[in-house]
């Protein structure tokens, strides 16, 4: 029997390393049988343990199969009658019996490897463990904490004793990083290795805005909002477009949320980065028009062959509308889907455009 000790060490282990006991056993009796069958102690059978978790207590058998003849091609754990009845009173052809293994029959070679067998065992359930947990975490956020820092790559620790490195090209552009700072991180993909999940992250995608919007606001993350469409420049400004699925939220108000504190904690969480909000209106005239905001629009002229609008808007607004070098106007049409071309009030009198001013929001 292996003593009390040893079951209660397994325990710690299991704890701290967020596994099963029984899957930890399950292991222990991996090493067991692959000691047993590579060494030189006599038991070359199927070896099983059973454990009492109660009495915190393990034993192990040595399960063989009784045969009138061994077969050397045949399976493992044959034996004849007569080695039989050196175990095991009256046996017969056909049975079954099972010997408890006598760990003091263990030499070091033996106890070496069932060591060595199980610590690899655990390490392979804890790469097992780590990968189940983090291929469910793809298209979710993680918390990393910065553990190291070079010209090229960050290094994160994720959890589950596993780490994810992150290409400053996957970073938000001039993002600077501090060894033990936390970030919030996107999960795109992981894969297994021998090693371990290799595990894919960034934050320069709208995937990360679209889970940040998820699990800051409630409405959207239960479906009373639904979010129609993002477009981003990482690290500078994003356009999310929202629309109120029963009509009885004001879409926008939810979003930013009392005193603004939920776009806060958003923006916190990407460096500061700007966020539009804007609600998505079924006919296109609107929608363009609230793409656009923070400008005021007079008119939106669409065509939907071309999935193309002009839209004039007055002078004083037309910087605000095209935004710091094109910005705005970009971000619009990426996240509507439309081409945008705006045009100064003064500029469509001259150019004798005919428009009417057909914006209601």
């Amino acid at each position: 029997m292996i003593s009390k000790t040893f079951y209660e060490s397994l325990e710690d282990i299991a704890k701290e390393r967020s596994l099963d006991i029984g899957q930890i056993l399950e292991k222990v009796e991996v090493a067991m049988s692959v000691a047993c069958k590579n060494s030189d102690v006599p038991y070359k059978g199927t070896i099983k343990l059973e454990a009492d978790q109660e009495k915190k207590k393990i034993e192990f058998y040595n399960y063989q199969y009784i045969v009138d003849e061994v077969d050397p091609e045949g399976p493992r754990g044959q034996i004849t009658l007569e080695e039989a009845k050196k175990i095991k009173s009256k046996p017969k052809v056909g049975q079954e019996i099972r010997e408890k293994v006598n760990l003091g029959l263990f030499k070091r070679k033996a106890a070496s490897m069932f060591r060595q067998n199980l610590l690899n065992e655990l390490k392979g359930l804890e790469r097992e463990e780590a990968y189940n947990y983090f291929i469910d975490q793809v298209g979710e956020i993680v918390t990393g904490r910065v553990t190291s820092i070079n010209d090229t790559f960050i290094t994160f620790s994720v959890g589950k004793g596993v780490s994810a490195t992150m290409s400053l090209r996957d970073a938000l552009p001039n993002e600077t990083f501090t060894v033990g700072e936390d970030k919030k991180l996107y999960v795109s993909k992981v894969e297994k290795t021998t090693k371990g999940p290799k595990i894919f992250i960034n934050r320069n995608s709208k995937d990360i805005v679209r889970k940040l919007f998820e699990i800051n606001i409630p409405e959207i993350a239960s479906g009373l909002i639904e979010i129609m469409g993002i477009a981003r420049e990482a690290g500078s400004r994003t356009k999310v477009g929202v629309i109120s699925v029963n009509g009885d939220i004001d879409p926008k108000g939810a979003c930013v949320g009392n005193s603004g504190m939920r776009i806060k904690a958003i923006n916190e969480a990407l460096n500061g980065e700007k966020i539009d909000i804007f609600i998505w209106k079924d006919d296109p005239i609107n929608l363009i028009a609230e793409a656009l905001s923070p400008a005021k629009v007079v008119s939106v002229m669409p065509n939907e062959v071309e999935k193309r609008a002009m839209v004039i808007v007055n002078d004083d607004q037309f910087s605000l509308a095209i935004g710091k070098n094109g910005q705005n106007a970009k971000l619009a049409a990426f996240a509507t889907g439309w081409r945008i071309d705006i045009k100064k009030l003064s500029d469509a009198y001259l150019e004798k455009i005919d428009f009417k001013y057909n914006v209601n929001c």
